[in-house]
């Protein structure tokens, strides 16, 4: 009989069949044999704003103009184009303006950032205003209270009544 120390000849052939097959799974990237995803007619219509219909995609232009880039379009993606080299053809030949979104860069960088610095600039004047109301009722309620301290007791029993009334006042206050 074989030992513990010792493997029978076809679990060793098993143990090396499985780890010539993990190197190889691990040697080819899982993307890389797979195809690109096709590039649509719709998806690049979708993606590009017509220059013939201002404010409207490709897809959503009426026009005559509207129809002829579509043909376009549709030639380049059966000629196999990607999206991005459509897209980039249509920037080239009409500028920037085809773009759904500005590009993060340049004065257009500020299309992108306004909206952020216009939030931390509100929440700012948020943050001033709340400080100097809170500072504000703070400074009026110890002025009151030094005032209290310092005003004269006349000692009758009207003062446990007026201290009674001012105490319920600053409660209902805050």
């Amino acid at each position: 009989m074989n030992s513990e120390k010792e493997m029978p000849e076809s679990s060793v052939f098993v143990r090396s069949l499985a780890l010539v097959a993990l190197i190889v799974a691990i040697s080819f990237p899982v993307g890389a044999n797979a195809a690109e995803p096709k590039t649509t007619v719709e998806d690049v219509n979708a993606a590009i704003m017509s220059p013939v219909c201002p404010g409207k995609i490709l897809s959503a232009c009426p026009s005559a103009e509207g129809a002829q880039l579509r043909e376009l379009v549709r030639r380049k993606v059966e000629a196999g184009e990607t999206l991005a080299q459509i897209v980039q053809y249509f920037v080239d030949v009409y500028g920037p303006e085809v773009l759904p979104a500005p590009p993060p860069k340049g004065f257009n960088l500020a299309a992108w950032l306004m909206p952020f610095m216009a939030l931390f600039a509100g929440l700012g004047v948020v943050l001033v205003l709340v400080k100097a109301w809170t500072s504000s009722a703070a400074r009026k309620k110890r002025e009151r209270i030094s005032r209290q301290a310092n005003a004269p007791s006349s000692g009758g029993p009207g003062d446990d009544l007026e201290n009674r009334l001012q105490r319920e006042l600053e409660e209902f206050g805050q």
